[in-house]
């Protein structure tokens, strides 16, 4: 099996469109409370995610 260089998921990632929101809203304001000095651990917590995905 050849690599056709193509990507594995369609744009989105199979998401629907509130989905793709909902997690955009939540990439944001992990990234505020990031740049605010916060702990990963802290952020991931009170926004219900791992502390990797911080």
């Amino acid at each position: 099996m050849r690599c056709t260089g193509g990507t594995r998921y369609a744009q989105g990632g199979g998401l629907t469109a509130e989905r793709r929101e909902f997690r955009e809203r939540l990439r944001l304001q992990a990234a505020e409370r990031f740049a605010d000095g916060e702990e990963n651990a802290v952020i991931a917590k009170d926004l219900r995610v791992s502390v990797r995905s911080v």
